[in-house]
């Protein structure tokens, strides 16, 4: 007979190897890009066909893609790429946790209307509005400026929601009693419910920057110019209609890959709390 423990152990030794199996599926790709940033060029796609362990240990080593990537844009992509995403994260949280905290705590006419247009922002199609919006960027004049990339990217549904849920589980007589004690509103957003959100900040934060960090098409219309070039505008020039760089494709791809891992490794375990946090409200 196979006792509880026993059965609980199988169960649990099961769960792991099928997680192993799903990550190595996963990674494969990702290593595959990696490593084949580091070959030469007519070696690339060699044993890509017959996958082996030849696929994914190079016989050959060279750093001349990096060194090819380090002599174009792709050192002035990563500084905007980061600037922008650093502003919009510092401005953008504040922002999104004071809609959140104004939906959470305050009553005001059409609330709930107004609540169900934030949500419809993240379920829309960036798509769709990319005509007006340039539209506006271009009467304000902010084509090929910072303003263009940050500014139409500091309010965020999903964000706003997420502060939202966290405001509301904070319990209304906290409010009432910094009230009675004179605290203004402003004074306990600042210095009352901002310290308690931390995991939420974290979370927020993450979400804003990866987003900023992956963005492509809207960089694209609003800011062509090779001043302003992000991050994934500048691993697409590695691709035209008449050829493909793929070392240097690899290579900044690779490049894009592991700075986006810092923040996301030292805020994962604060991202997953608060969305699952969220999901069970």
């Amino acid at each position: 007979m196979i006792s509880a423990v026993d059965h609980r152990r199988g169960l649990t030794a099961l769960r792991y190897a099928v997680l192993v199996l799903v990550a190595t599926v996963l990674l494969l790709p990702i290593s595959w890009l990696i490593v084949s940033s580091f070959r030469p060029g007519e070696d690339i796609f060699r044993y890509a066909a017959d996958v082996g362990w030849q696929t994914l240990v190079p016989q050959r080593l060279t750093l001349e893609h990096y060194r090819t990537m380090l002599a174009s844009d792709m050192p002035r992509a990563v500084f905007n790429s980061v600037f922008i995403a650093v502003v919009t994260v510092g401005v953008g949280t504040m922002v999104n946790a004071a809609a959140g905290f104004a939906f959470a705590v305050f009553e005001f006419p059409l609330k709930r209307t107004a609540f169900v247009f934030v949500l419809l922002t993240f379920m829309m199609p960036f798509e769709s509005i990319v005509i007006p919006l340039y539209t506006l960027i271009r009467t304000l004049e902010w084509t090929n400026t910072y303003a263009a990339l940050i500014l139409p990217e500091l309010a965020n549904g999903l964000v706003i929601f997420l502060f939202r849920q966290f405001f509301l589980a904070i319990p209304r007589e906290i409010y009432e009693a910094a009230r009675v004690d004179g605290a203004s509103w402003w004074t306990i957003f600042l210095r009352l419910t901002m310290p308690l959100s931390g995991p939420t900040i974290a979370a927020a934060s993450l979400m804003q920057f990866i987003h900023q960090w992956d963005a492509f098409f809207w960089p694209l219309v609003s800011a062509s110019t090779p001043e302003l070039v992000v991050v994934q505008v500048a691993i697409a020039r590695n691709m035209t209609l008449e050829q493909a760089n793929w070392g240097g494709l690899f290579a900044s791809a690779s490049t894009a890959i592991l700075l986006a891992m810092i923040p996301f490794l030292a805020l994962q375990r604060f991202y997953i709390r608060t969305v699952t946090a969220s999901s069970d409200k």
